[in-house]
């Protein structure tokens, strides 16, 4: 075991020297990321080499096993910073989101990139799958502040023609690219600039369930009637959650939320907190269920770090690090193909 963790750190070492010679170069180094396996997990990881702007930087996925050892890089083409928001598709496609970029990435099961789209000026940073094919993203950001905030040095771009960063609503799409719809969707303002961070569709893909990054609601919206409907759940300050950060879904439907702390498993019909767990420290924010419906994937914004915990004991089974602060920020499993 020893052994192997030589290894593997040693090929971290040597993938970080090649990013330092190809970025004095002015280019990407070549991925080494390989076919996805079932199980492999995949963590947004994205190199924080911009002096001038916390939340830019190089594009970076980390590849492991389901073990979390590390199998291989993806260097990202077309991102200028962070990136997060990554799920699978049922094809198997890799989807993330450099929303300041903007920029909605997709990577084959063969590990190659796909071309780049934008499709939108506005900031996506989420997709859930209907149904019937189509795409719901929502906007991460809203408000009339280009600024992010007196202690970081991001700002962010104002819609074309527009005194607004964005509108914080949810747009449904086609899958080639087209906007069908939009929703007028409420939102938490906390802090004023984050809007619709993380969204999941109800079961009949009537109902989309959604939260806004450190706030304490989870709201939904009626898709069918377009309209808001009550909140889901409000999270009282003394419940232990002192905020969400982001939400997807078990295959159940339950719905697995992260808090800085741990993590919740909330039910999406009733909104009652049926489980909740602390990981110590703060900082665990990307989320993701494993396949086997048994772990939790869950990662450390703060720190890097990257953990397999085990549901049924609280055991963590598999840990490592990206060995980059702040820029943990998507977390995924590929649960294989059909």
């Amino acid at each position: 075991m020893v052994c192997r963790q030589i290894i593997y750190t040693g090929w971290f070492i040597l993938s970080c020297l090649l990013w330092l010679l190809a970025a004095i170069a002015g280019e990407l180094p070549e991925s080494t990321a390989t076919p996805f396996a079932q199980g492999d997990i995949f963590v947004a990881a994205t190199v924080m080499d911009d002096p001038d702007d916390d939340h830019a930087g190089t594009g970076r996925i980390l590849q492991y096993d389901a073990d979390l050892n590390l199998k291989g890089t993806l260097w990202v083409e077309g991102t200028r910073h962070k990136i997060g928001g990554l799920t699978f598709d049922s094809d198997g496609v890799l989807w993330g989101f450099a929303q300041l970029t903007p920029a909605i990435l997709q990577f084959a099961p063969d590990a190659k990139q796909l071309p780049v789209s934008k499709w939108s000026d506005r900031s996506f940073s989420s997709v859930a799958f209907a149904p019937d094919g189509n795409l719901y993203f929502g906007e991460h950001l809203a408000g009339t502040s280009t600024s992010a905030g007196p202690n970081l040095t991001t700002s962010f771009r104002l819609l074309p023609g527009r005194d607004v960063v964005g509108d914080g609503w949810v747009f449904k799409y086609s899958r080639a690219g087209k906007e069908l719809e939009h929703y007028a969707t409420d939102y938490h303002p906390a802090p004023p600039f984050l809007a619709i961070t993380s969204i999941v569709l109800s079961a009949d893909g009537k109902r989309l369930i959604y939260i806004s990054e450190n706030g304490n609601r989870i709201m939904q919206y009626d898709l069918e009637n377009d309209k808001q409907l009550p909140d889901l759940a409000v999270l009282a300050k003394d419940s232990g959650v002192p905020m969400v950060l982001v939400m997807v879904a078990f295959p159940d439907g339950r719905l697995l939320i992260s808090t800085n702390l741990g993590f919740i498993i909330v039910d999406p019909d009733s909104g009652e907190v049926l489980d909740q767990r602390e990981l110590g420290g703060m900082g665990w924010a990307a989320i993701a269920p494993s396949i086997d419906n048994e772990h939790v994937i869950v990662g450390n914004f703060f720190n890097g770090n990257i953990i397999k915990y085990r549901l049924s004991d609280g055991e963590v089974v598999a840990q490592n690090s990206i060995n980059e602060k702040f820029s943990l920020s998507g977390v995924a499993q590929f649960a294989g193909m059909d």
